[in-house]
């Protein structure tokens, strides 16, 4: 009796065995291929990154006072000084000439407003206790910043410097107590010398104007009585015009004249 069977099992094995191994060896073909494009697409990606990092490393040197981030919002934290990116922002980029070059003046301008920040807290004695600045996917700055005023001046310090003030003060105010007396003593002498002055004026007036032609008679008399022997003095018309003269010039512009003395009352004299 002949075996049938055995043939067709092997038939049908060998076609069940031929099949799994293509299946086998398109399953390790497919994954031989995504292999490999996952690889290419690792490197693709690496490069791109590679690409991306060199292109913002380019970026920071134009704001060296920052440190330069690429994110989609401020640094957190709580000290230093930073300015972060936008990676779609920098994809436009590299993409976008125009966006670039206005990208870039912008980042200047971070690094002028940094040092810009910096002098101002020089002049009013403040110090940076951070400053994040942000620039967003469509270009928009954005920043905030904290500062603080610090006493660099112990306890001590302030104590000398206090102290050393009102002295300074107290030294200005007797100086200017000096200085007040000083003034005051030489107005008084000024007005003293100014009254004695103002009184030489006067007698100088009166004897210019009350005595000085009488002086004139008198002189005359006092000639004569030198030149007399035993106190008799003689008088000639010219010397009594002389006399006269004198007297009514000392007697110009008085209301009355009767009660001055006449000169000449009581002298002996001869003609």
């Amino acid at each position: 009796m002949a075996i049938i069977g055995v043939s067709n099992y092997s038939s049908v094995y060998e076609n069940t065995y031929a099949s799994s191994r293509k299946e086998a060896a398109k399953k390790e073909e497919t994954k031989e291929t995504a292999a490999a494009q996952k690889s290419t697409e690792t490197a693709e990606k690496n490069s791109k990154s590679n690409d991306a990092t060199e292109y913002a490393n380019g970026l920071a040197k134009l704001v060296p006072s920052a440190e330069f981030r690429i994110g989609d919002g401020f640094s957190t934290a709580k000290t230093g000084i930073t300015l972060t990116v936008s990676p779609k922002l920098l994809e436009k980029m590299q993409n976008d000439p125009e966006t670039e070059k206005e990208m870039k003046e912008l980042i200047k301008g971070v690094e002028a407003k940094n040092k810009l920040a910096e002098n101002w807290n020089k002049m009013t004695g403040r110090t940076t206790v951070f400053r994040h600045d942000w620039i967003d996917e469509n270009g928009k700055f954005h920043s905030f910043s904290q500062t603080k005023r610090e006493d660099k001046l112990n306890k001590k310090l302030r104590e000398e410097a206090q102290e050393n003030a009102e002295k300074r003060i107290e030294r200005s105010r007797e100086k200017a107590r000096e200085n007040a007396e000083q003034l005051s003593e030489e107005m008084a002498e000024k007005a003293e010398e100014a009254k004695e002055s103002e009184k030489s004026e006067e007698k100088k007036v009166v004897k210019e104007e009350g005595t000085a032609t009488p002086n004139k008679a008198e002189k005359l008399l006092e000639e004569k009585m030198a030149a007399s022997k035993d106190g008799t003095i003689y008088l000639d018309d010219t010397d009594m015009k002389t006399i006269i003269e004198a007297v009514q010039e000392e007697d110009a512009g008085k209301t009355t004249v009767k009660d001055q003395p006449q000169v000449g009352v009581n002298l002996d004299l001869k003609i």
